[in-house]
């Protein structure tokens, strides 16, 4: 995996909530709908030693339906998971909001006559 994207640190809370942002279609998936990409959650600290939380994987598909049940990711520690029976995750992340900004080039304008 390539890292296309770091979102800010939301401090001092249990339930962050980041800020929307934009990433190139080609950083993200390449135009492959159904590329896996995979998400990487950390707990920010101080003395640079950021703690992993966990992860999960989509795919540009299932973001592209916005929020719906099919956008709530249990955020999963693999280590944690093998060391301890109960554990199901760390967390949720939930997408909020979806949308795909077309920008069209001056060959497309030409294009299109």
């Amino acid at each position: 995996f390539t890292i296309c994207h770091k979102t800010e640190v939301v401090k001092n809370t249990l339930n962050p909530v980041w800020q929307a942002f934009k990433i190139p279609m080609r950083a993200l998936c390449n135009g492959d709908y159904d590329r896996t990409i995979k998400v990487d959650v950390y707990d920010w600290d101080r003395d640079g030693s950021h703690d992993f939380i966990g992860e999960f994987s989509t795919s540009y598909k299932e973001l592209s339906m916005g929020q719906s049940q099919f956008n709530v990711y249990e955020v999963v520690n693999p280590k944690k998971k093998e060391k301890k029976k109960n554990y199901k995750n760390s967390g949720t992340v939930t997408l909020l909001s979806f949308l795909l900004d077309i920008e069209v080039t001056f060959l497309d304008y030409i294009k299109g006559g």
